[in-house]
């Protein structure tokens, strides 16, 4: 008999990927057919094809729901997106007249109105992911990751159209990398939202290295935003965008790191991602 240890990978999805105990009898016999000769393809074909003919039946029974948060979640991202940019719009008008007046009431309202701007695009990612895990209850994990997916896919025109336009611009990897990074930033903002909203512990029950993640995070990223509005009004004259842009980079890092960390506490505290 062959002694060779299974696939850990495929062994691990699922284990992970399903609720309960529901597919142990079949990683018993997946691995012993592996240690009889059968080869890793083979272990990885038959993991791979439980995964997806459970899933089918699962979105059969749930599809409705599950398609249904996804869709609450994008018309209540865009009527927010809207409507913050019809309250927000005179606020980044004509910033060229205010940062040749620095140091104004102006300049101070127009500082206000940017930082009001960040806080409503990260109450919106929070608000999002509540309602979508919220709508479709049944698998909170996969829902908000699909969610997440969606938001990201929404974007990629967007970073097409500046790779493609930009061709002759001398700034269009500023933009592009932009671009990026800000919906990487979101998406982060958006899991952390969701998961927070599908865990029962509060900050002060979370354990230290994640309470630190988080409090560095939102310090970070306040210190980030009011940097990037001080430049645009002409508060701090600092000559150097991609700094600013490095900051948000790492805020969208430090995000995913909280997510990720997140995940794997709730994923121990309940069932990983609820496929069934």
């Amino acid at each position: 008999m062959n002694c060779r240890p299974a696939p850990r990978a495929a062994t691990w999805l699922l284990e992970r990927l399903v609720s309960g105990s529901r597919f142990e009898p079949l990683i018993g016999d997946l691995v012993e057919q592996f240690e009889e000769g059968r080869s890793r393809r083979w272990y990885w074909r038959q993991a791979i094809g439980a995964l997806a003919g459970h899933a089918l039946r699962a979105l059969r029974t749930h599809a409705p729901s599950f398609i249904g948060a996804i869709l609450a979640g994008c018309v209540l991202t865009s009527l927010w997106q809207l409507g913050c940019s019809l309250a927000f719009q005179s606020v980044y008008l004509d910033l060229a007249q205010v940062k040749q007046h620095p140091w104004t009431l102006q300049a101070f309202l127009r500082l206000a109105g940017m930082q009001a701007s960040m806080a409503s695009e990260y109450a919106l990612c929070f608000t999002s992911a509540w309602v979508v895990t919220r709508v479709h209850r049944a698998h909170q994990h996969a829902v908000l990751v699909a969610f997440v997916a969606t938001l990201i896919a929404r974007n990629l025109p967007t970073v097409a159209r500046l790779v493609f336009d930009g061709a002759d611009y001398s700034g269009s990897a500023v933009a592009v990398a932009t671009q990026i990074i800000l919906t990487a930033l979101r998406a982060a903002c958006t899991l952390v939202g969701g998961l927070v909203a599908i865990r029962t512990k509060r900050l002060a029950e979370m354990d230290r290295r994640t309470r630190f993640v988080a409090i560095f995070w939102v310090a970070q990223m306040l210190v980030t935003g009011l940097l990037f509005a001080a430049c645009r009004v002409g508060e701090l004259a600092y000559r150097r965008p991609a700094g600013i842009l490095s900051m948000y980079a790492a805020g969208a890092a430090c995000g995913v790191y909280l997510a990720l960390l997140l995940w794997r506490q709730s994923s121990t505290a309940r069932d990983p991602i609820h496929l069934a």
